[in-house]
């Protein structure tokens, strides 16, 4: 099996070094093999959380074994990893047509895609194909991390032109992005089902020429039993889950026909219901005054005791 060497560097003011204080660096251990799988999930299925057992390749392509540890004096700790490649971890896939142009390559591990990850989180890229909200949560639970001393922790040898990285600011970014992610909601769309693979339970939907729709299928049926739909127009319904910037990601789809005349009125991508931040709206803007500013002074104020009593004299 082919395998590289990847790294975590892990800064911190002081408990670091060649020998690191236990509590620093063993959260990291605990939650190593599910935050890559999670990063790899999302790189081959859209989805950082699947239902179901773990695909043979998953486990594999997250096989990682510790290579070493080292220090720089009580500051830095780098702990060194040995990975397989995702040509070998998951070969069979890439002898079949790549399901999206912007899949992991096979020279590539489970580290490349969780860098890639961190570094669109870190450019706030609302349309990335490369978080969903579970991995943004993934990436928020880092945040335990700072505060016992952790400032930040690099990913130095990967194979990507910007170094990646995981710090504070990176961490809120994560949570403000999830926060952000609009709700997933139950969508219908209508299209040609271009695409299938068996091994990842994944569908894609040509909605329209240029317009593609990846499909995780959630349904009762075997993949096999829906070979009949390949290459026909077709309705999928299911749970839609949105990227933070409102556009669809993906359908974990449950339920798939024939299209009819009728479902033409679904060939188009499904809008999300946009999160309110409502004590954003509350905040006021500089120099503008408050609606309870606005309303002082326009309501009467109260009757003094003498027109009260001349008022009800009146009406009696």
């Amino acid at each position: 099996m082919v395998t590289h060497i990847r790294s975590f560097e892990i800064h911190g003011p002081e408990g670091l070094g060649a020998k690191p204080r236990p509590e620093l660096i063993g959260p990291l251990y605990t939650h190593l093999r599910d935050t890559l799988q999670d990063a790899v999930r999302m790189g081959f299925l859209h989805s950082s959380r699947s239902t179901g057992r773990v695909p043979g390749f998953l486990k594999a392509a997250t096989d990682v074994r510790i290579e070493g540890v080292a220090g720089t004096g009580d500051n830095i700790t780098t702990i060194r990893f040995r990975v397989p490649s995702f040509g070998t971890a998951a070969a069979d896939l890439f002898q079949q047509k790549l399901l999206w142009d912007d899949g992991p390559k096979p020279n590539e591990t489970a580290f490349e895609l969780f860098g890639a990850a961190l570094n669109d989180v870190a450019n706030r890229k609302l349309d990335s194909n490369r978080f969903d909200p579970g991995l943004l949560r993934r990436i928020s639970s880092f945040g335990h991390l700072m505060k016992v001393g952790i400032d930040k922790i690099r990913l130095p040898d990967t194979e990507l032109q910007k170094l990646s990285e995981v710090n504070r600011s990176v961490v809120s970014t994560a949570s403000e992005l999830s926060q952000l992610t609009p709700k997933s909601r139950r969508v219908r769309i209508a299209g040609r089902l271009d695409l299938m693979g068996a091994s990842q339970t994944l569908l894609k939907l040509e909605v329209k020429p240029g317009v593609v729709v990846t499909a995780l299928w959630q349904g009762k049926a075997q993949m096999d039993a829906l070979k009949d739909f390949f290459n026909r127009d077709v309705v999928l319904e299911g749970t839609g889950v949105f990227r933070p910037s409102g556009t669809l990601l993906r359908i974990d789809a449950d339920a798939i026909e024939r299209a009819e005349k009728q479902d033409d009125f679904f060939r188009m991508l499904p809008e999300a219901v946009p999160n309110q931040d409502y004590q954003k709206l509350a905040r006021l803007k500089p120099g503008q005054p408050s609606a309870y500013a606005r309303l002082f002074g326009s309501i009467p104020a109260e009757e003094s005791d003498d027109e009260f009593l001349a008022a009800i004299e009146k009406f009696s």
